[in-house]
């Protein structure tokens, strides 16, 4: 009887022991599950952090340049000033940027790849067209940046350069079209001299608005007497 009952112990305490190391194993999966979560939670904290610095760097940028008004090619200090201030911002975004985790490779190249299309001004194109082709890139930038943060979906990547010839374009064509009509006004009222005249007829054949008009004489420059 005695090794019956021996058996029947020995068997309770396997099976408690076992029970034991179950229970013990999910215990430390548990733990191990809770820590990598609490880890990845942490580290999307500080991607985000990250990415919001690289967002008010970004934005000082753009109120930088919204503000700097140029005439033709500027001088060579206010080129350099501007040029300054653009490395600077564009290097403050582009190195917290990089510290994007590799999780979120797609936002980094994404932003990096806008940031790197940021130009150095020289003077030409004309400042309306550099502003208006950086402006189009950090707002482009600061979207992704800022559905970032709000933990939204990356939007799909656009063909930069297409939008912002496309925008030129556009914004060529609205600078003619209030320059026509001024001195359409301005013929109205008082006559145009012959370079005015001229560059009526120039703004008629961009546009292609069909009209023409006949080259004034020299006599007729000075305008109506």
């Amino acid at each position: 009887m005695n090794g019956f009952w021996d058996k029947v112990i020995s068997m309770e305490f396997g099976i408690a022991l076992l029970g034991a190391l179950v229970g013990g194993g999910f215990t430390i999966l548990g733990s191990w599950l809770q820590t990598r979560s609490s880890n990845r939670a942490a580290e999307l904290v500080q991607a985000k952090a990250n990415a919001q610095r690289a967002f008010e760097a970004l934005t000082q940028l753009k109120v930088h340049l919204e503000i700097q008004i140029f005439r033709g090619m500027g001088t060579k200090e206010t080129r350099a000033a501007w040029n300054r201030e653009r490395e600077m911002l564009v290097t403050t975004a582009n190195s917290t940027i990089m510290l994007l985790p590799d999780e979120h490779k797609d936002t980094r190249l994404h932003v990096q790849g806008l940031l790197q299309q940021i130009k150095t001004w020289y003077g030409l194109p004309p400042w309306p067209e550099y502003k208006l082709e950086t402006g189009l890139l950090l707002t482009e930038a600061l979207k992704v940046m800022s559905l970032f943060v709000r933990g939204s979906d990356a939007p799909a990547r656009r063909n930069m350069a297409e939008i912002i010839q496309r925008e030129i374009e556009r914004d060529k064509r609205e600078r003619a079209q209030r320059e026509m009509e001024s001195l359409e006004a301005e013929e109205e009222a008082q006559g145009l001299d012959q370079e005015d005249s001229e560059r009526l007829n120039e703004l008629y054949r961009f546009l292609g608005v069909g009209q023409s008009r006949p080259q004034l004489s020299t006599d007729d420059a000075t305008g109506p007497s």
